[in-house]
This record gives C-alpha cells, structure tokens and sequence, in this order.
C-alpha cells in the first residue's frame, strides 16, 4: 500500500511540474492579452462612455471573430483534375572566375585595413 502511495506521490509531482511549466510558457501571453484589453477597454471608455463602450467593444469583437473565423475555414483552390499543374525550374548560372560577391568584398576591405593598421 505504501508504494501506492509513493507512485500517486510521484505522478502528482510530475503532474505540478509539467502543469507549472505550461503556466510558465503560456503566463507571458496570459499577460500581454489582459493588457491589451484593459488598453482596448480604456480607448473605448474614453472615446464612447463608460455606457456605450462595452457594446461597442462587443460589435467590433464580433466582426473580428468573424473575420478570423473565415480566414481559419478558408482553404486553398485545389486545381481541376484536368489540369496539368507544372513547376517552372529555372536555372542559375554558376559563378565564373572573376566574379566576386559583397561578402568577398568586405572581408578583403577589413584583411587590407588591418594590414594598414598593422602598418605593413
């Protein structure tokens, strides 16, 4: 019976760690979201009335929910079976000798600086 106990002991320790764990990953957003509300409910308040302003907070909210919604449920035009769907492949040209890039640049301009600073 005692090590019963000591395994419900164990399963409840790992449970608050991985439980304080995700409260800790996800306490940042929690955090961020309360402020852009109390933000969002402060513009309104001042703008249309301690009375007005949480319909209007909930008109707004619900046209952005179902925008976002929409944007959730939309999926991509699948092309007919009829088409032939072909992906352009297009070739580039391998460097040839004497081409040089910015980033040669830049290391041979810090290589001659140094050597200037060098004194050589």
């Amino acid at each position: 019976m005692e090590a019963l106990g000591w395994i419900f002991s164990g399963l409840i320790s790992v449970a608050g760690l991985v439980l304080s764990l995700v409260w800790f990953l996800i306490s940042g957003w929690v955090s961020t979201l309360l402020q852009i509300t109390v933000l969002i409910f402060a513009i309104y308040g001042l703008k249309y009335g301690w009375r007005r302003a949480p319909f209007e907070i909930w008109r707004r909210t619900q046209g952005f929910v179902r925008f976002f919604w929409n944007w959730i449920r939309a999926r991509d035009p699948d092309a007919r079976p009829d088409v032939e769907v072909r992906e352009v492949i297009r070739e580039i040209r391998v460097r040839e000798p004497g081409d040089i890039n910015l980033s040669t640049v830049m290391s041979l301009a810090v290589l001659v600086g140094m050597l200037a600073l060098a004194g050589l």
